[in-house]
């Protein structure tokens, strides 16, 4: 595992960071937009839709009566705009201070329906300028309740096809969640195996999968220049929530009821390893909010012991997923930390952000996050599929 990731880096350390916007990077992401040129021959019934359409009144009406058969079945309505312009992606440049750079996404393995793929092509626009040396996934990787055989075509189908693209062909860092564990199964269905989101089973069908949080905390040094400015702690957050432990498929092998006795000392591994980090900047991952104002809420397990541990140790960002929303959260009496909610990877909630805590940013939008990490400032980005960069904030070391 460590020779392919050191492989990979390699290859992804000599990419220029780029303080001005080259052309061909806006070629590029002219060139993975989407056109419809080609007209197509018109049937009789588009035709009387076409007549209809020509007429104002008769066109409010049928619209109207679309929208309202839409918002009917998918409980609200939504409007996509297909952009053909490159130069909306312009504010993903990073400038070269900025010498690592990721992107965040999370709940989003659903074979690139429910918006995934829209989630993925936007990702790999603003990747084709932004240039992210890697790709954090919050968990809940393959719905409705992970994978179930070695080899599993599922991910082919929710991942390595719907991630494809050139910009996104770098290593993709993943914990896992509840419905990686087998929520989601049927009640008699034991089948499905965590472990073989492990990096051991799955860079043979994709070597870009590092699996640091499924099975046993992983600290990673992140290193893409000479400065090591960052390290990820990945915790596996599933075994942590009381009321799995009672659900059928907790006891699947290998599942959260084998992971819970492991909760105790699991902790204590990241209390020692972010006392002992020299990074600059550091990060903790996992898949459950510790603060949230979505329909989950807080999670009261973490709660009570994490934002302990993370003011304690000047920890800059928790990032989670769970919650299918976009998420920006300040820790009360410490606005250096912030908690980033990325669940929005395809599928998502239509939710107020009604939680206790003051929110920074909320959105029931899919889309994903880039963090862009310099010497003394990060910057944060939260884009939505339909190629909106709908909040940016910086924050800088004291």
């Amino acid at each position: 595992d460590s020779d392919r990731r050191a492989a990979m880096s390699l290859g992804i350390e000599h990419r220029s960071p780029g303080s001005d916007l080259e052309l061909n990077a806006l070629e590029d992401v002219d060139d993975l937009l989407i056109r419809r040129t080609r007209k197509q021959p018109r049937s009789k019934a588009r035709k009387v839709c076409g007549w209809c359409c020509s007429k104002e009144v008769l066109r409010v009406v049928a619209f109207s009566l679309v929208f309202l058969i839409l918002g009917a079945i998918i409980g609200h309505v939504s409007v996509r705009i297909t952009t053909t312009d490159s130069g909306l992606y312009t504010s993903a440049v990073a400038e070269s201070q900025y010498t690592t750079k990721f992107m965040v996404v999370g709940d989003f393995g659903r074979e690139g329906k429910d918006h995934q793929s829209d989630v993925a092509l936007q990702m790999a626009l603003v990747g084709e300028i932004f240039k992210p040396h890697f790709i954090v996934s919050t968990g809940d990787n393959f719905y409705p309740s992970g994978l179930k055989v070695e080899n599993d075509p599922q991910v082919m189908r929710t991942f390595s096809s719907v991630y494809a693209y050139p910009s996104l062909k770098v290593p993709w860092y993943a914990v896992l969640g509840n419905h990686d564990y087998g929520d989601g199964s049927d009640k008699h269905d034991m089948r499905t195996s965590p472990s073989l989101q492990s990096s051991e089973f799955m860079q043979v069908l994709d070597e870009r999968w590092i699996c640091c949080g499924g099975r046993d905390f992983v600290s990673e040094r992140v290193n893409f220049t000479d400065d090591g400015l960052l390290e990820l702690f990945f915790v596996d957050t599933s075994p942590y929530v009381h009321e799995y432990y009672k659900e059928p498929w907790a006891s699947v092998s290998g599942g959260i009821l084998d992971e819970k006795e492991k909760v105790e000392a699991k902790r204590g591994e990241l209390d020692l390893a972010i006392e002992m980090s020299i990074a600059p900047w550091k990060i903790v991952v996992g898949h459950h909010p510790v603060r949230s104002n979505g329909m989950h809420g807080d999670t009261p397990e973490l709660l009570s012991v994490f934002p302990d541990l993370l003011n304690k140790y000047k920890v800059d960002f928790y990032l989670n997923g769970h919650e299918h929303d976009l998420q920006d959260i300040s820790e009360p009496g410490n606005p250096s930390l912030r908690y980033i909610t990325s669940g929005a990877g395809s599928r998502t909630r239509i939710e107020s952000g009604y939680g206790h805590n003051e929110k920074n940013y909320f959105s029931f939008k899919s889309g994903f996050v880039t963090i862009a990490l310099s010497k003394k400032r990060a910057r944060v980005q939260f884009w939505h599929y339909d190629s909106t960069m709908a909040y940016e904030y910086y924050v800088d070391k004291a």
